[in-house]
């Protein structure tokens, strides 16, 4: 719904008002990569991208990424030119002739120094990934409305395809899928309140986000991108203890394929490891179904035996590890994919 003058007005009192609500003390230690005055070494003020063959931009100003669409007589494909995380992220092709699509690809990885390209393809034509030099990094099943999707990885660099953590993480898993105790039924705190966030709770998922992140390969800390995507399929979820806001998560529904993300999941130190998040999972997933969406899914960070336990708790499936994938906390990170049919 589009905002009234006067509505706007009443929902920046509201985040003025959240804001000064949080004490000092505490707003004192959030902080995240851009809260400094030194510059970064990511090189974000000013970016330059090849876009195509004698096709080039310059963006002014932090870009974590840029959307382009080609199209050409035997392929078309829309492929997110993710800066941040140096790859290049196919979003959805189709295609009649994969080596000119792919070769299309890895120059425009290569030209702008990106060194993994990833894309969810579709049972019948993975194999055409993979016989062009593509590597198999996991099933993200029941992605294509109820159809697996295979998730495949072309790496240019030895740094970026190993991962001196693999084994470490499967041990991981195992440990987690082998080990686990049964379930048992926990109840949400009675000092703890879910709340299915707005435009007026920008203020406090910021300051989660803030505190939780240094870094992250979207720009959760900046509060006019959550504003936007809330308007764009994506749902957040708060936690909040009496007036204090202490953990949050979102999904983001795509609808073409009747699935959904769920991500940006952080909770302040104070109430980790109490089982907030599952029940923030739960309610995402009850939103989901609202929606009529089929399967929910998550990439999570491999060294977090809480947020993997989570899932598994969860009844989420493991089905892959992508090598260091995204920035999260100043380095490439290992990401779990776990998956729901819901």
């Amino acid at each position: 719904m589009e905002q009234t003058p006067e509505s706007a007005t009443n929902t920046n009192l509201n985040l003025n008002k959240a804001v000064k609500s949080l004490s000092s003390e505490v707003v004192k230690k959030v902080t995240d990569e851009w809260s400094g005055v030194k510059p970064t070494d990511k090189d974000m003020g000013v970016v330059q991208l090849t876009l195509d063959k004698g096709v080039k931009t310059t963006v002014i100003g932090t870009i974590y990424g840029l959307d382009f669409e080609i199209e050409e007589d035997d392929y078309k494909v829309n492929v997110f030119f993710d800066y941040y995380n140096r790859r290049l992220k196919v979003i959805d092709y189709s295609c009649k002739h994969y080596s000119n699509m792919l070769r299309r690809l890895a120059w425009l990885a290569e030209t702008n120094e990106f060194d993994k390209v990833f894309v969810k393809a579709k049972q019948e034509d993975f194999q055409k990934f993979l016989s062009r030099g593509y590597i198999m990094e996991g099933i993200l099943r029941y992605y294509f409305n109820g159809e697996d999707a295979y998730v495949l990885s072309r790496f240019s660099s030895a740094t970026r395809a190993e991962s001196p953590d693999l084994v470490a993480e499967s041990q991981l898993i195992e440990k987690i899928i082998y080990e686990s105790k049964p379930k048992i039924e926990r109840k949400l705190p009675e000092n703890i309140r879910l709340i299915k966030a707005d435009k007026t709770h920008i203020a406090q998922l910021i300051y989660i986000y803030r505190q939780v992140f240094e870094t992250y390969p979207s720009p959760l800390t900046n509060p006019d991108y959550i504003q936007s995507v809330m308007g764009r399929n994506v749902h957040f979820v708060l936690a909040m203890q009496g007036d204090e806001p202490v953990a949050a998560a979102s999904a983001e529904i795509n609808l073409k394929y009747s699935n959904a993300e769920l991500t940006d999941c952080a909770s302040i130190p104070s109430i980790q490891g109490k089982g907030i998040m599952q029940f923030i999972m739960k309610k995402l997933e009850n939103i989901l179904k609202e929606e009529k969406v089929l399967t929910s899914y998550s990439l999570a960070r491999a060294k977090s035996i809480g947020m993997n336990k989570s899932f598994f708790r969860l009844d989420y499936e493991y089905s892959g590890r992508l090598i260091k994938n995204c920035d999260i906390f100043g380095e490439f990170e290992d990401l779990n994919i776990w998956v729901k049919r819901i």
